[in-house]
């Protein structure tokens, strides 16, 4: 019988399809009678709509190179 960890490890492959029959009727199973772990699952496939209709995007204006510089310099000087 599977157990609220297996539920926190396999959420994504849950619901991704991407576990055994048996191993998903285990789960389905304990998702049955265990609260705590359908209201995990709700938030995390709330998450996951939440994130795809919002699509964030990161902006990346670090300057690598003067990052790079720096750092070698910090080395140079511990040396």
């Amino acid at each position: 019988m599977a157990e609220c960890k297996d539920i926190a490890e396999e959420a994504s492959n849950l619901l991704d399809g991407d576990l055994s029959l048996r191993k998903q009727i285990g789960l389905y199973l304990h998702l049955f009678y265990c609260s705590c772990c359908r209201n995990y699952m709700q938030q995390l496939k709330q998450t996951i709509s939440t994130i795809s209709v919002l699509r964030p995007t990161e902006k990346d204006d670090t300057d690598k190179s003067a990052l790079a510089k720096q750092l070698q310099e910090l080395s140079k000087k511990q040396h």
